[in-house]
């Protein structure tokens, strides 16, 4: 891929359509430690000198981890898949698998994409999945099957129904469980490289996420305390430990407040518990319009993110990433929390 269009995609994510998502939605690009663009280019298509394959057949087996809601905690077995040859012609079924496969795999293998990879509200690769044009919908099993492909990456969240229809048309899955951090996701670019013989390029990847992490890192403004961030979604949904905010607190060096507190996955809360944890800057969806719902609440005048006008937004896309991108959210997040440092 060219950069110059790496460089159109970023700018129409970033400037016109995350930023105008909703009428009457504005939003500026703060400064950032590191340049946005030139980290999603990095990110986004990756090539190792010299490609090493390995030996086939494999047998290839990892840490499958799906969250159980009703208990809270993690159900962790060990998967097997036994391959007799590369899968060439693969189709990915969840945005996180698409944009890592977009990096690291020849694009002609990719075969089709689900809608919801095409979609700019959750997708950093929406313009390039809509202009290949193979697209189908979240349930829609029947154009997989018509593709015959050698292979189908699903995940936890994908259709019950959708899987069982491939496992009983003789369509290869292979469910890569639940992706809740970035280093479930740096895991899961090891697996999809070494289930593609495409180990190289994803040793690749790995290492410019090492590179640019420790750059974000050491860029970020030195602190006696970390900051304490609180994500409040739509519904007055938080998320906790087991969620990517963590990750992207941990990689700005911050604090989520949610994790802080006991909050596992997701969990609601009421304006009284929010006060009573009074963080020092809550972060809210730019789409959400959360923001002048918070500081209406008669309630939370008194609570330190309002006084001190710290409820901040970030477009909702970045706070969806499930991916290497990982890192250009928390690149962007540094950029919001920590203002007129860079």
């Amino acid at each position: 891929m060219k950069i110059t269009t790496l460089t159109t995609i970023f700018i129409l994510l970033t400037l016109s359509l995350v930023a105008t998502l909703e009428a009457g939605v504005e939003w500026e690009m703060p400064a950032t430690p590191l340049p946005m663009e030139q980290l999603f280019e990095g990110l986004s298509y990756v090539r190792c000198d010299s490609r090493v394959e390995g030996e086939w057949p494999r047998q290839i087996s990892f840490s499958h981890r799906v969250y159980n809601y009703r208990s809270e905690i993690f159900n962790v077995e060990t998967k097997t898949v036994n391959l007799a040859s590369a899968p060439v012609r693969i189709i990915p079924h969840a945005v996180g698998v698409s944009e890592i496969l977009w990096a690291i795999c020849p694009r002609q293998r990719l075969l089709m994409f689900n809608e919801v990879a095409a979609d700019p509200r959750f997708s950093m690769i929406a313009d390039e999945v809509v202009g290949r044009g193979r697209i189908f919908s979240y349930k829609e099993s029947e154009l997989v099957i018509a593709a015959q492909p050698d292979m189908v990456f699903t995940v936890a969240f994908s259709d019950a129904v959708f899987k069982q229809r491939l496992r009983q048309a003789g369509i290869a899955t292979l469910d890569l469980g639940s992706q809740d951090s970035f280093e479930s996701v740096i895991e899961e670019i090891k697996i999809l490289g070494q289930v593609l013989g495409e180990s190289g390029n994803a040793e690749a990847l790995l290492d410019i996420i090492a590179e640019k992490r420790a750059l974000l890192q050491a860029a970020l403004p030195l602190r006696k305390r970390s900051l304490r961030l609180l994500y409040y979604d739509l519904g007055g949904y938080i998320p906790g430990v087991a969620s990517n905010f963590t990750s992207l607190c941990e990689l700005v060096g911050a604090v989520n407040v949610g994790a802080e507190q006991g909050i596992k996955s997701w969990k609601q809360v009421d304006h009284e518990t929010l006060l009573k944890w009074d963080p020092e800057i809550i972060i809210v969806p730019l789409e959400s319009k959360l923001e002048q719902k918070l500081k209406a609440d008669p309630l939370l005048r008194h609570a330190r993110a309002v006084k001190d006008d710290r409820i901040l937004t970030i477009p909702g896309l970045y706070l969806r990433i499930n991916s290497q991108f990982l890192l250009l959210g928390a690149n962007l997040l540094a950029g919001i929390v920590y203002p007129n440092e860079f």
